[in-house]
């Protein structure tokens, strides 16, 4: 029997299963169009709250690891997988020679227009698509790109999506996702309440993509960041972030919306709701022509 270390198909298999295990996943009830609808309407407070202090030493975290590995330099071309509102796109522009950015929200492609247009910066590429439905050999993508860059998406969400980012790369790949639990106090208390049922673990745990590079022959750089903050919100811009959060999985009647309401105003004071979260994040860097299987192939 194969040991699952060295079964490619054993860790895709895995992440499949947890897909179709996770609580999320089976009570999902829109489609893609209507998630990136979704998206379309966080897209103001995600570039919002990705410019605080949590976000910036987070971005910051990120390039120096890149840079750190050599991933990310002057006349590089990047891929960056998920754009959205340009939070990696802008910072790596200034760096390199060119960024094709993928994103499929018109309202967060917006914002990097707009970013991109402040910082003067003319060698950002927005194709306005999912990763999914890219064709990598009609786009001319096939092994392109100095760096193929996936942070936080859902583009990357199996074993296929996993491996056409690293046919896209010429030389490294960059990829980084929730490890365990992830959301807050308030999501996982009213999923309890409306679902009786814990939302477990995310379906795209960094564990899963790990293990099918490992198994590749890949030996990834993983690092692990802990992440601790209190997110203050006006009650009613609460209230609408939750709201947007459950109406992916249930509908909206005017009870549900009132059981949001009423747990955030007993949470909240003097007109601000606080929520602490306490998560983990996995980013990992490899480089495509530098894996175990290939070195033995070649002997």
């Amino acid at each position: 029997m194969q040991s699952p270390t060295t079964n490619t198909d054993f860790w895709i298999n895995l992440w499949e299963e947890a897909k179709h295990k996770s609580p999320m996943r089976k009570r999902r009830q829109r489609t893609e169009e209507e998630m990136i609808e979704t998206w379309n309407r966080r897209a103001k407070g995600f570039a919002r709250h990705a410019k605080d202090k949590k976000g910036q030493q987070r971005r910051q975290k990120v390039l120096e690891f890149l840079e750190q590995e050599g991933a990310l330099q002057k006349g590089f071309k990047v891929l960056d997988i998920g754009a959205g509102p340009g939070n990696f796109a802008i910072p790596m522009a200034h760096i390199v020679d060119q960024v094709t950015a993928i994103e499929p929200a018109s309202e967060m492609v917006k914002i990097l227009q707009e970013r991109a247009a402040e910082h003067q910066l003319d060698n950002i590429k927005i194709i306005k698509r999912t990763w999914q439905d890219i064709d990598l050999s009609k786009e001319g993508f096939v092994g392109q790109f100095d760096l193929v860059f996936a942070s936080m998406t859902p583009g990357i969400q199996d074993g296929e999506t996993l491996k056409k980012m690293i046919n896209a790369s010429r030389g490294y790949c960059y990829l980084s996702c929730f490890s365990g639990r992830r959301w807050g106090k308030a999501y996982r208390e009213l999923w309890q309440l409306f679902f009786n049922e814990d939302p477990g673990v995310s379906p795209v745990d960094i564990l899963y993509p790990f293990g099918v590079l490992y198994s590749m022959g890949y030996r990834p750089n993983l690092r692990f960041i802990n992440h601790r903050w209190v997110h203050e919100q006006p009650v009613e811009e609460a209230a609408e972030s939750i709201i947007s959060f459950f109406e992916n999985y249930m509908d909206i009647t005017a009870d549900v919306r009132k059981t949001i309401e009423d747990y955030i105003a007993k949470h909240s004071d003097k007109g601000i709701f606080r929520q602490e979260t306490n998560s983990c994040s996995g980013m990992m860097v490899w480089q495509v022509n530098n894996h175990l299987n290939q070195e033995v192939e070649q002997c």
